[in-house]
């Protein structure tokens, strides 16, 4: 399986967020305390984009609804949405982030 570099590890930072597009997905590459994460780009609520989503305490929060999703487990915090956000599996390669495309 091919690996993709997303990034360099040196620009990542807290509140660091990139759209990107990987073979007809929508993704989010994103950093919030410390953590690098990968998900998909859209709420599992709406479907509406989440590059302009709010951080804090740990949580993702839709633009469309307002709907905050826990950025450890992926589940929602609102009663509303049942479904959780879709992570990808990052790999670290030398100084770069990236997948490995299946």
């Amino acid at each position: 399986m091919p690996f993709v570099a997303l990034e360099k590890l040196h620009l990542l930072f807290d509140g660091y967020r990139k759209p990107i597009k990987l073979a007809g997905q929508d993704l989010l590459l994103l950093q919030e305390n410390g953590k690098t994460l990968l998900i998909k780009n859209q709420c599992p609520h709406a479907s509406a984009p989440l590059t302009h989503a709010s951080l804090s305490n740990n949580a993702l929060r839709c633009p469309l609804h307002g709907i905050e999703f826990d950025l450890t487990t992926g589940r929602s915090r609102s009663p509303v949405c049942a479904q959780a956000l879709q992570f990808l599996p990052l790999i670290y390669e030398g100084n770069t982030i990236g997948v490995e495309l299946r």
